[in-house]
């Protein structure tokens, strides 16, 4: 049986793969069709159309794209599909009896993980009474509900998802994996247990370090794979001591089948990070954490029920950045009961992280989440389910909201935003780093640092602006309101602008440094018209006018380093590396 597999390829889309490779193993013909946004639907129509399948499987996970596969799914009726057409995903299983009701386009919607509902759909496409999981629609029109065997319990069991094309960086494919599925967490605006839930079985699963690494070698030597982006919600375990375990096997296990010289990224809890699991990571060729830091008010934190302090944020702060990673964190700054003092005092914490790349907005109220249940008990919530909305209790923290999601909405989230491009940048001079190191120069180093933190000051500054309008402004006069709403939306685009020239221009050069490896990649000499003079090795002397430069005691290559200072504590010339690694073991000694 033919099917066809629709969804997300922006990145590699890990649910279809293993749906693919589920039905391969029980030689059923796949083909996965790219939707990225409703700009597809033709292409997509025509795709699908030329496979001629009997079975479409659309991958509806996020809320902000349903309607657009709806619009799809009525697209390939009008274009002659007469097949059955099913959904899946956490928006899709959610809200099943919407969907059939509503668009009769659908047939039916699996319920969970995709892998076996769909094998099973495959096989008894006939009689969908034997699908477990799956709600459909019956011949008399009705809606009903398969009672679900839960999903995969045995991960391992799975076969690899099926690979087509990869990305590449620096000429490196990359590829995405996961570790487990679910969570072991229960955050009120995570909509992740509640989906597992729905399909039943386990919330949280993982993959034995063996499978693991059995995929991970497939991906190295069939494919040339040198960057692995770990998917997991959280990559760690719930127990630090079981999770330095795990990483310690997975480091031996990689080792021991030849698998050297690999970058990784992972996603993780701020209570997760510790010293040695980052210590075990970092020897595996880790470059990038995204942390989920959420808010930096206990107030906040507590509301979201993170079950995490802000001392566990801070300190996996500091981690990550000692280990000089690629560190990137969203903040979910307003949620339902918001006050002022709760926004300040997560300003505070961006002016304090200002070396960070970082995104910020409202906590949503997805379906099957603790904050969907609030709200609806509190009679608050709006919209429908396509999009449930809210206000925030406080007006005046509600009028910011407003209007930092309305000045900083293509910076937050289009697909080229200022926030996003900034750990772009980040995110390129950090795979340099780990693959390339020797062609880096201090200051290619410092234009990305100084990039990141001139758009991370620029936006701390506008969020400030806002702040102290609203703190003073009647949040009740929608005119005033409005009118600083579009004077911040211009005011944040022009910045924007020039910001994301900035980054592109140290993207251009990081792109060339690595075109030009093997060249010398030395910062070129300073010259003068004063002759070759080497000022950056000469001894520090008082400057009492141009005179004074006559007087200057100049070091030259075959002179022996000195120990001696000048009375501010500064040596005559730079401290050789050797001598300053062994002063830091002197005053550890000396510390103990």
């Amino acid at each position: 049986m033919k099917v066809a597999l629709v969804g997300a390829e922006l990145e590699e889309n890990l649910g279809l793969r293993y749906i693919a490779s589920a039905l391969e193993y029980k030689e059923h013909q796949v083909e996965i069709v790219p939707f990225n946004s409703e700009y597809d639907i033709s292409q997509a129509l025509k795709q699908v159309i030329a496979f001629s399948p009997q079975i479409i499987g659309l991958s509806m996970m996020f809320t902000g794209r349903a309607r657009e596969f709806c619009y799809l799914a009525q697209a390939l009726r009008e274009g002659g599909f007469h097949g059955h057409l099913t959904a899946g995903g956490p928006f899709a299983s959610f809200n099943s009896e919407h969907l059939l009701r509503d668009f009769p386009a659908f047939d039916s919607v699996c319920l969970g993980e995709g892998e076996h509902i769909v094998s099973m759909l495959a096989d008894h496409l006939e009689d969908l009474s034997r699908v477990h999981g799956l709600c459909y629609r019956k011949s008399d029109g009705s809606v009903t509900t398969n009672i679900s065997t839960g999903n995969q319990d045995n991960l391992d069991a799975l076969p690899f998802p099926k690979r087509l094309t990869f990305h590449e960086y620096f000429d490196k494919p990359i590829a995405s994996i996961l570790t487990s599925r679910g969570c072991w967490r229960n955050c009120a605006f995570c909509s992740i247990n509640a989906w597992y839930e729905r399909g039943g079985g386990k919330k949280f699963r993982v993959r034995s370090v063996e499978n693991i690494v059995a995929e991970m070698k497939e991906l190295y030597f069939r494919y040339g794979v040198r960057i692995f982006n770990f998917q997991d919600d959280n990559f760690f375990l719930p127990r630090p001591e079981k999770a330095l375990r795990r990483f310690e096997e997975l480091r031996d296990g990689l080792k021991q089948e030849g698998i050297e010289g690999i970058a990784i990224a992972v996603k993780a809890r701020p209570d997760s990070i510790t010293y040695d699991s980052i210590r075990v990571l970092d020897g595996l060729g880790l470059f990038r954490v995204f942390l989920g830091v959420e808010n930096a008010h206990e107030n906040g934190l507590r509301n979201l029920n993170r079950k995490c302090t802000l001392d566990q944020i801070l300190n996996a702060l500091r981690i990550l950045n000692d280990f000089d990673v690629h560190l990137a964190y969203n903040l979910l700054m307003f949620e339902p009961d918001t006050v002022l003092n709760d926004i300040l005092v997560n300003l505070r914490f961006i002016e304090r992280h200002i070396e960070n790349p970082f995104n910020f907005c409202r906590a949503e109220a997805y379906p099957g989440t603790g904050l969907e249940a609030k709200l609806r008990a509190e009679g608050r919530l709006l919209g429908d389910y396509f999009g449930f909305d809210y206000r925030l209790k406080d007006p005046r923290s509600e009028a910011f909201h407003q209007i930092a999601n309305y000045a900083f909405f293509d910076r937050n989230f289009s697909d080229f935003g200022l926030h996003y491009f900034n750990m772009q940048v980040d995110f390129y001079f950090q795979l340099l780093r780990r693959f390339h190191p020797e062609v880096l120069t201090q200051t290619l180093r410092a234009s990305v640092r100084n990039f990141i933190k001139q758009t991370n000051l620029d936006t701390y500054e506008c969020l400030c602006q806002i702040y102290d309008f609203v703190a003073t402004a009647n949040p009740n006069d929608h005119v005033m309101v409005r009118g600083f709403a579009r004077e911040m939306r211009e005011r944040v685009d022009e910045r924007s602008r020039g910001l994301h020239a900035q980054g592109e221009r140290i993207l251009r050069r990081l792109s060339n440094t690595y075109d030009h490896r093997g060249q010398d990649a030395r910062v070129s000499r300073f010259v003068s018209n004063t002759g070759a003079l080497p000022f950056l090795s000469c001894k520090p002397k008082p400057y009492y006018g141009l005179e004074s430069l006559e007087n200057l005691e100049f070091m030259t290559p075959d002179s022996e380093w000195m120990e001696d200072t000048d009375l501010l504590g500064v040596a005559p010339a730079p401290i050789p590396y050797h001598v300053f690694k062994n002063r830091l073991a002197e005053q550890k000694d000396e510390r103990r």
